[in-house]
């Protein structure tokens, strides 16, 4: 077995994530449409998935063909659909915040679909909601880097049939393969990077990176000149995909995982759709008139504007806050948010039904509460810790005053992050 090599590639060295424009996502949805068309989809399908990089597996018992190479046809065939049905959405850089931001206090409740803002979503956000470092041990495919863009709908596993006989389904869980059973709902995710986010192009050529299912070696340069023949321009990569269980709670994630990018797109789903005083605020951009024909021709089948996504006026963070967060962002993982987002929001379970609240047939849901802040308004916001200097220890055993009050002196270290509040107290104090 041929042994990976270590090898680190600092983020300053990589390109940062560069987003698309909002009327540029029904073209990024038709190529990637179109780029599922084609057989090296269904190959690089396949072989991610017998090198072990795939958390859903799709399979049809009897077939005389090998596993991978159906699994990989019916995953890309399943995603084509999706993509036909699905709303397209555009999280602005302050809307990918809020969620990063909200996501930091994990969702409680159980999934709904009653949560998705429509059957079937495509969904770019303009900053990266998470990542992951590169893997390099043998037997596995090397990560792609930063997560931005996801496809989203309702799926059972009778939601794909072919003629040869039932699709089944297996969960592959710490290199267990567990079968899904086909009374089994969930809503699918499939998150998607960007093409050529990876960090092979910065590695020396004939480094070795991991190994294939027969044991060759696989170099950076194997991998970074991997998606080269495609015949149809792509602007984003599949990266993983999951599925959460309808009636389930999400649970605590793991950092730079799957299962912490889905909280970050579960709390914009619900950031979307909350009632009450509204968080988000959007806006629809026409899909011009030669590129809805272009559509159709195509399949389309969904919706065909775009779903601008935005955090609400009255809510919305100052240019500056975000100015001071990319500063301090790499641009290949999730950025920071302290300065837009300088207090931790919380969640609190609304009734929804008061009146049938004592009968207990009410329905609940959670919401998510931004902190009330009172600000100088046209001001910047800075925290600093903040220390109190006593000039003697107060008598044994008894406080007293000593003389009139007088104000605290505050020591002002450096902040700890260049946004939040500043708690600089201006009320008297007894000077102990």
């Amino acid at each position: 077995m041929t042994e990976a090599v270590s090898h680190t590639v600092p983020l300053a060295e990589l390109p940062p994530w560069r987003p698309p424009q909002p009327h540029d996502l029904p073209e990024w949805r038709s190529q990637v449409h179109e780029y599922l068309s084609t057989n090296i989809a269904a190959q690089a399908l396949g072989q991610a998935l017998a090198s072990g990089h795939a958390n859903l597996v799709p399979f049809v018992e009897g077939l005389n063909a090998p596993p991978e190479t159906v699994a990989g046809l019916l995953l890309a065939r399943s995603e084509r659909a999706r993509l036909e049905q699905a709303q397209l959405y555009y999280a602005t850089a302050d809307m990918s915040s809020l969620a990063l931001a909200a996501a930091a206090t994990p969702p409680t409740e159980e999934v709904t679909t009653a949560r998705l803002p429509s059957p079937y979503g495509f969904m770019v956000f303009a900053e990266p909601i998470g990542g992951y470092s590169m893997q390099t041990k043998p037997g596995f495919r090397p990560g792609h880097g930063p997560d931005r863009g996801r496809v989203v709908g309702r799926w059972t596993p009778q939601s794909l049939t072919v003629p040869d006989g039932p699709v089944r389904w297996a969960h592959v869980r710490d290199k267990d393969v567990v079968a899904i059973p086909d009374d089994f709902e969930g809503i699918w995710l499939t998150f998607y990077s960007a093409e050529n986010s990876t960090a092979y192009a910065a590695m020396d050529p004939d480094t070795v990176v991991g190994a294939g299912p027969d044991a060759a070696p696989i170099t950076a340069g194997n991998l970074a000149a991997f998606r080269s023949p495609v015949p149809v321009p792509v602007p984003v990569n599949w990266d993983n995909e999951t599925v959460y269980r309808i009636g389930h709670k999400l649970g605590a994630p793991q950092p730079d995982t799957v299962a912490e990018w889905g909280h970050v797109v579960y709390t914009a789903w619900q950031l979307i759709g909350q009632g009450g005083k509204r968080l988000i605020e959007s806006e629809e951009l026409p899909r011009p008139r030669s590129g809805r024909k272009r559509d159709t021709r195509q399949g389309i089948t969904g919706p065909l504007d775009v779903q601008i996504v935005n955090v609400h006026s009255s809510h919305r963070p100052s240019p500056a806050a975000a100015q001071e967060d990319a500063q301090a962002s790499s641009g290949r993982r999730a950025p920071q948010y302290t300065c837009r987002w300088p207090v931790r929001m919380h969640r609190r379970d609304h009734c929804m039904d008061p009146r049938e609240h004592t009968s207990g047939t009410c329905t609940h849901q959670e919401r998510i509460i931004l902190p009330y802040v009172k600000d100088p308004g046209d001001k910047p916001l800075r925290v600093h810790e903040r220390v109190r200097l006593w000039d003697h220890q107060p008598d044994q055993g008894k406080t007293e005053e000593r003389g009139a009050p007088a104000q605290d002196r505050l020591i002002n270290t450096p902040p700890r992050s260049s946004a939040a509040l500043d708690f600089e107290s201006r009320n008297s104090a007894p000077d102990w």
